[in-house]
This record gives structure tokens, C-alpha cells and sequence, in this order.
């Protein structure tokens, strides 16, 4: 997301690399094989990019905590629509189904992309996040508490809202605090390990309400790490939205813009707004400083497994809650095994394909990621209704939802990286609307499934969802080639404005 450009008294030349010029084309790799570090820290303690490996470490230890815990939250529910089912009659939540405590989170998540990426700009990275761990405190407080279905009903949508914050605003925090050859291999990792967390922590939900009987324990139980999320958050994640003033580098002064973009000066007099001194690093305690830890202040998985634990807790297969809950231990397998595969991988043939080209990394250098999970999905989503519709041994339905989890994982890991460096000047927005609309349209379309099902039975279902899947993953194919040119008129057309990147000026 940064190319390199210099300024001189009399003219502007252009780098010999002019391809390094188009927004979403980063010279990457010098003429002598070294990655370099873009963007270019600063000297500042407040610069992200200046922390150390265990300051970093509790910044990701803080977002992937109170990932893992609100996506536990959220999917909870799924596992106790029994006892849930008891104690609230059809009559008792008119004119909604009882499935509405599963399904209307998901459009909270989706709204929550609008509501915290736009604050998170406003506001900065740490208040925001503070703000949703203090709420997803309170709606399960809330919802462990219920008296009636309306009440739970609202406090689940808090949670999804909260839970938005996870998978929109917590992706720009995650490219805040690395360079850009790290960030294939970091947003992959938090993808994978909340996957494989979550889903295996979710195998409990049994336990934590006996057997599924007792809907409230569940939620008070997920109290604590709730509370844990807020102190983990107040002092292990500072501000991370850091805007890069102008500084000598290498006997030129630099600027990096709102896309990360360098331009190089030759006097500090060329540059825009003039001389602007970064912080120095000061003292601290424990590698944070009181100014850091204030709260104010900035410097489609499922479409086709809705059913599974009906399915499975129904005859020929007749499982047992704790056994049917082990299906998320095939996910969670799944999400882990992305992880190389969507992060280590990706990152390697990145690389390489930046050294055949000269050391200029294109942003559809990052499409080949998309392969397996879309492969991966495809068989998943087929393989469930075929086995669903053959009766098959209740393995396979374990099988699909690993290469679920797997391709869930590697397809928002793809499509994150792929928005966020072919679009960096709209990097916000593109992420708002890449996971807000999504979560939307999983929330509608969780509406047409049983209809469908029962038009067109299991097989035909998700053989079609799968024809589906494969041919929007077709897309990247006519990407490949034009890509580049479609960012260069897009780019050309629009190149000042910046209201939408991840530090707009």
C-alpha cells in the first residue's frame, strides 16, 4: 500500500519504477533482495510500528481475546434452542420465529461495520474498542438476566453488534500495527486462531448449561471473560491510529500520505504544511505510558449449515447434544489448518511473484489466495447436503464443516487483504462494506433456506449454493488480467479523495 515518489525545487520526477505510482502497487523488495519495512516508522513511542515484539504481543493478545469471546457469545445460542424452546412459546414471541436469536445478530454484525469503522476514524481505534467490550459486557449481563423473549432478543443484537467490531474495525487495527509484507501472515493468524479458539471453546456450551437445559448459565458464565476483555483492553491496547508526519530519512525528508504512500523532498520548505517533529520517546512503565493508555484521543460462512445441529440430534444419526457440539471441533480444525495456507503460503508466492516482477508487488498478487478456500467451500457446502440427503455416515457432515471452517477463515483473510491494498485510499469504507453487507446478506438469505430446503431438499440446495460459491470465486480469474488497469482508472478518476483511508489528512 505505499509506493515511492520524489519532489525536487523545479520539478516532480517520476521513479524509474512508474508502476510503483499507482495506488496499490508497492516497490517491496530492493535491487539487492531485501524486503523493506513500508510504511517507514517514525521516531515517535506513539508510532505502532515502533513498539516492541511484547507490547505488540498484548495488542493481539487484546483484539483476538475479545474476538474469540464474542464470537463464543454470539453462537451460543444455536446449541439451546431446546431448552429456549420450552420456555418461550410461539405465542410468547409473536411476530418473530424463535430462530430470530440466531439470525438477528448476524445483521447486528453487519450494521456494527457501519456504526465502529466510521467511529473508530472520528474517535481512534482505542475509545471504540473500549466502547464495545463495556457493551458486550452489559448485553450478556442482560441477556443472562432476561425475563422474556423480547428482552433476550434485544440483548443478542447487542451482542452482534459488539461483536461487529470484531470482524470490521479490528482488521484496520491489525494493519495499523505491521508492515506490509507482515500483513498476509498477521490478518491470517487472526482469522485462523479465533476461528479455531472459538470453535473449540464452543464445544463446551453443553457443558456450560447442563446439557443445554439451563440457557441463562451460558450466559452468565461468558460474564467473566467479558469482563476480562475490558481490562485487557485498557492496558494492553494504546492508540493505534497514528498519522505519520513529515521526517528526515536518509538525508531526505519523507512524507507518507493517507495510502502510505512516500514522497520524498528535498527541503523542508516543499513541504506541505511544513516541518512537523514527531514525539520522542519518553519514559514509561511496562512499556506504556499514561498518555498511551488514556481513553480519549486518536494519534460468508454458514449458508448452508443453519441445520446442522437439528440434523444431527434427529434421526438416522440421533447424536447427543455434547456429540453433536463436536462438530465445531472439525471447524476449528479447519480455521487452524488456514492458517498456513492462506497466511504462510500467500505470503511466499507474494514474494515471489514481487521478485519475478522486478521487486514491485501488485495487489493482484494476492488473488491466488482465493483458490482453495473457494475449492474448499465448494466441496463443504455439497458434501453436506449430499450426505444430509443420502444418509451417510455422520463423518462427512464433521468433514464439510472442517473445510468450512477452513475456507471461511481463507476466503476473509483473501478478501481483506485484497481490499485493503488494491483500494488503500478507501480502505475504510471497502471494509465496512465488504463485512457489513455480507453479515446483511447472510441475515436475508437465512430467511429463504428452509423454503429452499424444502423445494429442493438438501442435495439440490447446496449443490446449488456450491455452483453458486464457485462462480463469484470465478471473478478473480478476470481480475487477474485487468486488474491493475481497472485500479488506474479508478485511482486517476478519484485521486483526491482521501475521506475514506485508513489515516486520511
Amino acid at each position: 500500500m505505499a509506493s515511492i515518489t520524489r519532489s525536487t525545487s523545479s520539478s516532480s520526477s517520476r521513479s524509474k519504477r512508474d508502476s510503483a505510482d499507482i495506488t496499490g502497487t508497492v516497490y517491496l523488495i530492493s535491487s539487492d533482495g531485501r524486503i523493506l519495512n513500508l510504511p517507514i516508522p517514525t521516531r515517535s513511542h506513539r508510532d505502532p510500528l515502533n513498539w516492541s515484539s511484547r507490547k505488540r504481543a498484548g495488542a493481539f493478545l487484546a483484539l483476538m481475546f475479545y474476538s474469540v469471546t464474542g464470537l463464543v457469545i454470539v453462537q451460543g445460542v444455536s446449541l439451546m434452542f431446546a431448552p429456549l424452546g420450552v420456555e418461550f412459546t410461539p405465542e410468547e414471541t409473536k411476530p418473530f420465529p424463535l430462530t430470530a436469536l440466531q439470525s438477528a445478530p448476524t445483521l447486528f454484525m453487519g450494521l456494527g461495520a457501519f456504526l465502529w469503522i466510521p467511529m473508530s476514524l472520528a474517535l481512534g481505534r482505542r475509545p471504540v474498542f473500549l466502547i464495545c467490550t463495556v457493551l458486550l459486557t452489559l448485553s450478556t449481563t442482560w441477556a443472562s438476566v432476561a425475563s422474556n423473549f423480547y428482552q433476550l432478543l434485544i440483548a443478542v443484537c447487542l451482542q452482534g453488534l459488539a461483536e461487529g467490531f470484531s470482524t470490521s474495525a479490528t482488521l484496520l487495527m491489525v494493519i495499523d500495527i505491521t508492515f506490509i509484507h507482515q500483513r498476509p501472515q498477521a490478518i491470517a493468524m487472526v482469522w485462523s486462531v479465533v476461528g479455531f479458539l472459538a470453535s473449540a471453546i464452543f464445544t463446551l456450551v453443553p457443558q456450560m448449561t447442563n446439557a443445554g437445559t439451563n440457557w441463562r448459565a451460558f450466559y452468565l458464565v461468558w460474564i467473566i471473560p467479558c469482563s476480562i476483555s475490558i481490562v485487557l483492553a485498557f492496558f494492553f491496547y494504546p492508540e493505534t491510529y497514528f498519522i505519520r508526519p513529515a521526517m528526515a530519512f536518509d538525508g531526505r525528508i519523507v512524507l507518507q500520505s493517507a495510502t502510505d504512500k512516500i514522497q520524498i523532498y528535498e527541503s523542508w520548505e516543499e513541504v506541505p504544511g511544513g516541518k512537523e517533529l514527531p514525539d520522542l520517546p519518553g519514559q514509561d512503565i511496562w512499556g506504556y505510558t499514561s498518555g498511551e493508555l488514556r481513553v480519549w484521543g486518536k494519534d460468508t460462512r454458514g449458508l448452508g449449515f443453519h441445520t446442522y445441529a437439528s440434523v444431527l440430534t434427529a434421526p438416522p444419526y440421533s447424536l447427543s447434544i455434547h456429540t453433536t457440539a463436536l462438530v465445531t471441533t472439525a471447524g476449528s480444525i479447519g480455521s487452524l489448518l488456514a492458517w498456513p495456507a492462506s497466511g504462510m503460503l500467500i505470503s511466499w508466492i507474494s514474494q515471489r511473484l514481487s521478485r519475478s516482477n522486478g521487486g514491485v508487488r501488485e495487489a493482484e498478487h494476492y488473488l491466488p489466495a482465493f483458490i482453495l478456500p473457494v475449492l474448499a467451500s465448494v466441496v463443504s457446502v455439497v458434501l453436506y447436503g449430499i450426505t444430509v440427503d443420502r444418509k451417510w455416515p455422520a463423518i462427512w457432515i464433521y468433514v464439510s464443516y472442517t473445510l468450512s471452517g477452513f475456507s471461511f477463515v481463507g476466503l476473509s483473510t483473501a478478501n481483506t487483504l485484497w481490499i485493503t491494498e488494491a483500494f488503500p485510499r478507501w480502505a475504510a469504507p471497502a471494509v465496512v462494506v465488504l463485512m457489513g453487507l455480507s453479515y446483511m446478506a447472510s441475515f436475508g438469505l437465512s430467511f429463504s433456506i428452509m423454503p429452499w430446503l424444502r423445494s429442493q431438499g438438501y442435495a439440490g440446495t447446496n449443490i446449488q449454493i456450491g455452483l453458486m460459491i464457485l462462480v463469484v470465486g470465478c471473478i478473480g480469474v478476470p481480475i487477474s488480467f485487468w486488474g491493475k488497469r481497472l485500479r488506474q482508472y479508478i485511482h486517476g478518476s478519484w485521486a483526491f479523495h482521501e475521506e475514506g483511508a485508513l489515516r486520511p489528512r
